[in-house]
């Protein structure tokens, strides 16, 4: 316990600087009660202060909780910092110092969400909450297949024209980066060896299974052979249930999620990268759901902090609320509907071995949760609103309020005016806000993790790991997540902090770590004056830093030699920007399984082409049916056109170096008033988070393609070496 109280009390030291506050009795409170109460201290008793905190600002009366000895209303703990927020009767200041609010909300929350494991108590609690959420959707589906006009018309007007009927080809199966039902390593999935019968008229098994068709007629004849291994076909009494297991979010409580079978999970990705793709393009929709830009929600949530026009709202347990009868009510009339229920799992398997048939549409875990409870929120609040004023769903109606609704997940904003209406209308299908978290009276507004005062930034940064107190404890996780930390705070202004944490790992590593103006690969601090340690490189002609890198540790996941599993991951390792855009693959020159012909199709546009190394061009569609061509393009005397089931004339790529350039396209912009989603993004001057993600390599998103071992999640090895750098 001693480095994270010594950690606590750097942040107090820096509030006393930045402040200009005495902390010294707050900084003897906070050793005595970390020395007697453990860590429990910092992860469970302080963030239920900031609760109350928040809960004040918004009623504009704060109570404090038991856990702590009070003056007046006001805790002692922490109160000069309280009593520039409230008077001592506990009433809300109207000049209330927003710095004040952040650091207390620092303080208190900077060990809320460590990434430990929870008591056995508080997981079985958990585990019952979440069959006890299924037992109220099972009871709750009448109410949610009663009669509501409104609901249904609005339903049909917008997703029939949103999702008519779906070409099959713009559905591209591939495997996501998360784990499987069946425990399958990232090789070992590319072997598509089960399909659900149910699934096969939305998810054509020759399409989707094999990387063409003449090998899909080729071993549609085999049975259980040397190495080969036929799609088997599972009746809805064999389907695999989803795994669903324990993740750490806080010590109050887990989050809990469902791992899917990896061939579900395959179907899925698809339906979602379609989804995304036409939510954002279309126009009845694309003004309010996102799913790549937190940026608008986050900028609304600052301007509603001033003004008060908008709420923030935050639905508890949203996945698992999302009655699967709603979502076939909502999507009754589109052409979406049979690739959602033909890419669900059906049951669950529980930690204690329970199975249990799911009545929710999809627990968090399937790529399909996200998307799917964006446009029910959507579809709900749409409902509200068009039943409050009265007015029969057309077009032209659901346009019009588009632009006062906005979703990302179930981060909601709507008017302030219609925040009861739309709460009420929502519970009524059974899901429920968070009054905890939804803010619409105070000037507090929290939505897509930023959280703001009068327009002023008040969100803490989070320490993700324990800092043990014996070295030997510390893996390279923890020398990851602690110096991006550090850097946040640098970022922020709170450099006594951060050289704190910066010290700690010194000593930790027990390494020089170098200082660089450029974020970067190793274990560097960012710093905005200078780049220690700097050597210049005659055969680069540039600087080179030396530093302590981490690269990902293989594991044995052999394919190498099992043709269609090869082929399979050769056509499906993809590098994908915004979904639906383009699709990159990687290829291996020379390898003997890196032959043509085994490219997924998608629509590429706004791309120029140049020469790069170890890449291969995707292929564009044209108008034929069954016709594809790649572009003329330098390196190659002729375009190559050729139907499905005729690849032998597209030649081998091995020798073709071709990369993207993707064009910039104007970003729809729009306020609160005509400009709503600005797309700036809030953390230009008050950075949220570190421009390079310090945990690309715990991951090995950087890895090429490999037939014979894959990356094992999080397990590093360190080595020093010297890295070019840009000075």
């Amino acid at each position: 316990m001693k480095r994270p109280t010594m950690l606590v009390q750097a942040i107090l030291h820096q509030a006393a600087i930045d402040l200009d506050l005495s902390v010294e009795r707050d900084l003897q409170t906070l050793a005595s009660r970390c020395k007697h109460e453990g860590l429990s201290f910092l992860t469970l008793v302080l963030p239920k202060l900031s609760d109350s905190l928040e809960k004040g600002l918004e009623c504009g009366l704060f109570s404090c909780p038991t856990n702590f000895s009070r003056h007046g209303r006001l805790p002692k703990f922490l109160s000069g910092f309280f009593k520039r927020v409230f008077t001592l009767d506990g009433v809300l200041l109207d000049d209330a110092c927003p710095y004040s609010i952040g650091y207390i909300r620092q303080i208190c929350r900077f060990f809320k969400k460590p990434k430990m494991e929870c008591p056995s108590r508080v997981n079985e609690e958990a585990i019952q909450h979440f069959v006890d959420v299924e037992d109220e959707l099972r009871m709750a589906t009448p109410n949610i297949v009663r009669q509501d006009y409104i609901l249904d018309q609005v339903s049909r007007v917008l997703w029939s024209q949103v999702f008519p009927e779906i070409d099959p080809l713009d559905l591209v199966c591939h495997h996501g980066p998360g784990a499987t039902a069946e425990k399958k390593k990232l090789n070992e999935r590319n072997l598509i060896s089960l399909w659900n019968s149910r699934s096969e008229f939305s998810f054509p098994s020759d399409l989707h299974c094999f990387p063409n068709y003449g090998l899909a007629a080729e071993f549609s004849g085999y049975k259980e052979t040397d190495g080969y291994s036929p799609v088997q076909f599972l009746s809805i009494r064999d389907e695999l249930p989803v795994r669903v297991v324990l993740v750490p979010k806080t010590q109050t409580s887990p989050r809990v999620i469902a791992i899917e079978p990896s061939h579900v999970q395959y179907m899925q990705q698809s339906v979602k990268d379609y989804a995304y793709r036409v939510l954002e393009e279309h126009a009845l929709t694309r003004d309010s759901i996102r799913f790549t830009r937190q940026g608008p929600n986050q900028e609304l949530a600052r301007i509603s902090s001033m003004n008060k026009r908008l709420a923030t709202l935050d639905l508890k347990d949203a996945s698992d609320r999302v009655h699967l009868h709603l979502v076939q009510r909502i999507f009754k009339n589109s052409g979406i509907l049979a690739y959602l229920e033909d890419s669900r799992s059906l049951s669950a398997d529980l930690p204690d071995g329970r199975n249990i048939v799911l009545s929710k549409f999809a627990s968090m875990g399937s790529a399909l949760c996200f998307p799917v409870e964006a446009m029910v929120f959507y579809t709900l609040i749409q409902a509200a609103m068009h039943r409050h004023a009265g007015i029969h769903p057309t077009s032209a109606s659901i346009k019009k309020f588009s632009s006062s609704i906005d979703v990302y997940g179930d981060d909601i904003i709507v008017p302030v005016h219609l925040t009861d209406v739309v709460v009420d209308y929502l519970e009524s299908y059974s899901l429920k806000v968070n009054v905890n978290k939804s803010f619409s009276k105070g000037y507090f507004r929290e939505s897509c993790g930023a959280d703001y005062y009068k327009g002023i930034p008040v969100d803490p940064v989070y320490a993700r790991k324990i800092p043990h107190d014996d070295p030997r404890d510390w893996e390279a996780d923890h020398l990851l997540s602690w110096n991006a930390t550090a850097d946040l705070f640098y970022i922020r202004g709170q450099w006594h902090v951060a050289q704190v944490i910066r010290d700690m790992l010194q000593r930790v590593a027990r390494v020089a770590i170098p200082r660089s103006r450029q974020f970067g690969s190793g274990l560097v601090h960012f710093s905005y004056l200078f780049s220690t340690g700097l050597r210049y490189c005659d055969e680069l002609h540039g600087w080179k830093q030396k530093r302590t890198t981490f690269q990902p540790l293989k594991q044995k996941d052999e394919i190498d030699g099992n043709e269609l599993a090869c082929l399979n991951a050769w056509g499906l390792h993809t590098v994908r920007s915004a979904p639906g855009e383009f699709i990159l693959g990687q290829h291996t020159p020379g390898h003997r399984h890196g032959n043509a012909g085994v490219l997924e199709v998608r629509e590429i546009r706004n791309v120029s082409w140049g020469y790069h190394s170890n890449c291969f061009v995707g292929l564009k569609e044209v108008e034929h049916r069954n016709m594809f061509s790649i572009p003329r393009l330098r390196g190659l005397s002729q375009s190559y056109e050729w139907t499905k089931t005729n690849f032998s004339s597209l030649p081998s790529l091995a020798s073709v170096s071709l990369a993207f350039r993707k064009d910039v396209e104007h970003v729809r912009t729009r306020t609160e008033s005509d400009v709503r989603s600005s797309g700036r993004d809030p953390t230009d001057n008050y950075l949220k988070e570190v421009s390079s993600d310090p945990y690309k390599a715990l991951y090995g998103l950087s890895e090429g393609l490999d037939f014979s071992s894959s990356t094992r999640t999080g397990v590093l090895k360190s080595k020093r070496r010297w890295v070019s750098i840009a000075c």
